[in-house]
């Protein structure tokens, strides 16, 4: 996925938070029927993995004094770990996200692109919160019951 407008100045795409996240958010939303369908607290469960992942970042850095290019070869392995999660939990043997074909492909995707360097992982955060977000909204617009939405994270780069 192209995040960036300028990744040399940190200039994202436009249209990357609102049309694109909105988007990916109604793809992951319609996904499945009944009980196979993405559940809120599954989606927030990778999210919070994605913030770990950050937080391990930043403390990675902090023991490297300041050394953000060891810091990051070092969270890579990270990254890689979290998407072999993301393979066992869609495990044909009853993995909780077996049917959940397109969301492990997105959530993969965004995995990949994270992986490239510190700017686009701290895009591909954005995009998840923004992702999220619309997620819960649309979830109030399906069966009547009042959006809810994530608690704001606070993190900008």
């Amino acid at each position: 996925m192209e995040f960036f407008e300028n990744l040399e100045r940190g200039v994202y795409r436009k249209g990357l938070f609102d049309e694109e996240a909105e988007r990916w958010a109604q793809e992951l939303r319609n996904e499945g029927q009944g009980q196979d369908k993405l559940k809120s607290s599954q989606f927030r469960n990778y999210f919070h993995e994605f913030r770990r992942l950050e937080d391990t970042f930043d403390r990675y850095k902090r023991e490297a004094g300041g050394d953000e290019a060891l810091a990051w070869s070092r969270l890579t392995s990270q990254i890689e770990l979290l998407r072999a999660k993301l393979a066992y939990g869609g495990r044909s043997n009853g993995g909780p996200l077996k049917k959940l074909h397109k969301f492990r492909e997105k959530m993969d995707e965004l995995l990949s692109d994270a992986k490239k360097s510190p700017k686009h992982f701290a895009a591909v955060m954005l995009f998840l919160e923004a992702v999220l977000a619309y997620f819960y909204g649309l979830e109030g617009k399906r069966g009547g019951e009042a959006p809810r939405s994530p608690e704001p994270q606070g993190r900008r780069y």
